[in-house]
């Protein structure tokens, strides 16, 4: 099988993951890639991920802290996997893009929807590639209920239900995620929903939404779950508080393009927490959009509930591809303690397929730029007190709120 040369960019906890999804690629029998080299702006961040690369891989990696000299050194690079701060995508994958390199970008796929623009912009004029690593959709439960939807098994979905709920004060993984010229928790947690919600529902129209920021201040927590070496040397260097500047707290109402309703309540940090995502259709109704890991049930009347594994059962013509079938021969990730790695691997994969065979990609630069409009949507849909159109914000007509932002970083 052919390989391509791949580089990650940015060598921080989430850079970490995907060397670990590396991992899984090149164990597999779809290895179409190959890590050449390792990149990021801070020595000691190479430094550690280099040592990481020698465990999982085997092999000392190329190391540089400077993406030009990067792509000098190695002049059959083909692509890199850009995992920084959201806040420096656009300057990061432009620069990547603008010196001939195929690009997969951890979501969100930027700060604003015009540092998306910019980022989309460099893609065409160099001919190359532009993908999202969005991976709740490639999840094998999100899979089944778009099997489900469009097999029509609930009839035409009219209301969704998608609300989220978590408490607290915590600092939420890391300090610049409470910051909103970082993105802030919503940005980095609602672009996963947004892309289930359009991924299940087809496209939002409009949006009249609230966010607010609840929790001014962040606390550290005493330890952590996250093993890797990165978060925990993280962890310890935190300081006990941090200030916050984005917004924890959104509600919403997406009227969708079908003319179906999503109800959105979506916040890290208050008081009082549950989940309750739904899918509603004239002859029945899905509970769940499908996620990491994740299952789902089937309500429909005159039968009892449907669990995870007889839906499977039922619909053996729900077809994964082949090598999301190699990494989930059950068709469910439920339990695989893997499964962050898996899915990142099908995104690493997709990218090298799409430029080796023309593969089309899953969640381009104008599907990434969707999700992060509609989080944003919402906060726009609050400065100007009423309801907005998913044109206006994706177009930058209604820019109030991201403006700020972009007057911040630079962005013109």
């Amino acid at each position: 099988m052919a390989k391509l040369k791949m580089a990650l960019v940015g060598c921080g906890g989430m850079g970490t993951r995907h060397l670990y999804g590396l991992r899984e690629l090149v164990q597999s029998p779809f290895a179409n890639v190959e890590l050449a080299a390792l990149c990021d702006i801070k020595q000691e961040n190479v430094e550690m991920a280099a040592v990481k690369v020698e465990e999982l891989l085997g092999f000392a990696p190329q190391t540089f802290t400077d993406l030009e000299a990067m792509a000098k050194a190695i002049p059959d690079l083909a692509m890199v996997d850009v995992v920084t701060d959201p806040s420096v995508h656009h300057t990061v994958v432009c620069q990547a893009l603008d010196l001939g390199l195929h690009v997969l970008v951890e979501k969100p796929l930027a700060i604003t929807v015009k540092a998306c623009r910019l980022m989309i912009e460099a893609a065409e004029r160099n001919g190359r590639l532009l993908s999202v690593a969005e991976n709740y959709r490639r999840d094998p439960s999100a899979r089944l209920v778009r099997h489900l939807i469009d097999k029509g098994v609930i009839g035409t979905p009219y209301m969704g239900l998608f609300h989220s709920l978590s408490a607290g004060n915590r600092i939420f993984i890391t300090p610049w995620r409470h910051l909103i010229d970082k993105g802030g928790p919503l940005i980095d947690m609602g672009v996963h929903f947004t892309d289930l919600i359009r991924y299940q529902l087809g496209d939002i129209a409009e949006v009249y939404g609230d966010a607010r920021l609840i929790e001014p201040v962040r606390v550290k927590q005493q330890s952590i779950g996250d093993t890797y070496e990165f978060y925990q040397q993280r962890h310890k260097a935190m300081d006990d508080e941090v200030p916050a500047t984005a917004e924890d707290t959104s509600m919403a109402i997406f009227k969708m393009a079908s003319g179906a309703t999503v109800s959105w309540i979506v916040n890290v940090g208050g008081h009082g927490g549950g989940g309750n995502q739904q899918i509603l259709g004239a002859q029945g109704c899905i509970e769940g959009f499908g996620s990491r890991g994740s299952s789902t049930r089937l309500k429909v009347a005159g039968r009892e509930d449907i669990e995870y594994e007889q839906l499977l059962a039922e619909h053996a013509d729900m077809a994964l591809e082949p090598l999301a079938e190699y990494f989930f021969p059950q068709r469910s990730s439920v339990g695989d303690a893997a499964v962050d790695w898996k899915i990142i691997a099908l995104e690493q994969y997709e990218l090298a397929e799409a430029i080796l065979n023309g593969r089309e990609l899953e969640v381009d630069g104008e599907e990434g730029l969707k999700d992060v409009a509609a989080v944003y949507a919402i906060c726009e849909s609050a400065r100007a007190g009423r309801t907005v159109t998913m044109q206006e914000v994706e177009s930058a007509a209604v820019y109030a709120y991201q403006a700020e932002i972009d007057t911040a970083l630079g962005i013109g």
